[in-house]
């Protein structure tokens, strides 16, 4: 295995990190490798801000050391358009998408430079979990065409994981066409995440059945539906259309 599949095999999050600075040097490291991104026909319709405060930091990124918020964003776009005399559209779903798809894999390309460098990372939609308004002020975003996806929480860890959370296979790799899962797969899959190796709960089957429950994912579903509170949906929705992401073309 070469080095870059070492690199990639050893990635993991991290939730606590250590009061150890990440220098200049390593951040421009990051960013460089990180513009070198596929993207969308070249048009880089994503921005990247650099928190450094430790104020917002500590609420909004874990106290990482430093965060990258990756944004959709069309304004440096559409501004080179109107310099030129042009007048371009981006406020549809379709907008939103081609740009959220290059924001992700940007920040995946970050994630994994900032391992080669040493540095661990947590990936997270906490900056749209949260009032947007705030983090619309807090970082001084433009008001359209601009929304605050995801962000890359940087920083060394306050004591390494023993172990790599494992990952699943069955019924996300398909070849040639989609295959859905039969009873018994779905039985073999939830039999993986109980699996000790795979670290996904540190819970033992006794834990599990002493609380009553059959396992990791019974646990996991019992206590959360996969939706987040109205409050959140509602201002995530309006968000998006204040800033033109859902706009249609009568």
């Amino acid at each position: 295995m070469n080095e870059t599949l070492k690199t990639i095999h050893k990635l993991k999050s991290i939730r606590e990190f250590a009061n150890k600075e990440i220098n200049k040097e390593d951040i421009e490291t990051i960013i460089s490798a990180t513009l070198r991104t596929a993207n969308s026909g070249g048009r880089q319709v994503y921005s990247i801000i650099i928190v450094e405060e430790r104020e917002l930091l500590k609420k909004f990124f874990y106290n990482a050391n430093k965060a990258l918020v990756f944004c959709i964003d069309y304004n440096r776009w559409m501004d080179c358009a109107k310099r030129l005399g042009y007048s371009l559209v981006a406020g549809d779903i379709r907008g939103f998408f081609l740009g959220a798809t290059d924001a992700i894999m940007a920040s995946q390309t970050a994630v994994i430079a900032a391992k080669a460098l040493g540095i661990d990372s947590l990936v997270t939609s906490s900056v749209f979990r949260t009032k947007l308004d705030e983090v619309y002020k807090k970082l001084n975003l433009p008001e359209k065409y601009c929304f605050p996806l995801i962000s890359v929480c940087l920083g060394y860890p306050d004591k390494e994981n023993e172990f790599l959370k494992g990952r699943i296979r069955k019924g996300i790799i398909h070849y040639s066409e989609y295959h859905r899962l039969t009873d018994l797969e779905i039985d073999q899959v939830i039999a993986e995440y109980d699996i000790p190796e795979n670290h996904f709960t540190t819970k033992t089957k006794e834990d599990f059945e002493n609380e009553g429950k059959k396992g990791y994912l019974d646990n996991y579903f019992s206590g959360w539906n996969g939706s987040f509170s109205c409050d959140e949906i509602e201002d995530c929705y309006n968000t998006l259309k204040k800033v033109g992401f859902f706009e249609f073309m009568k």
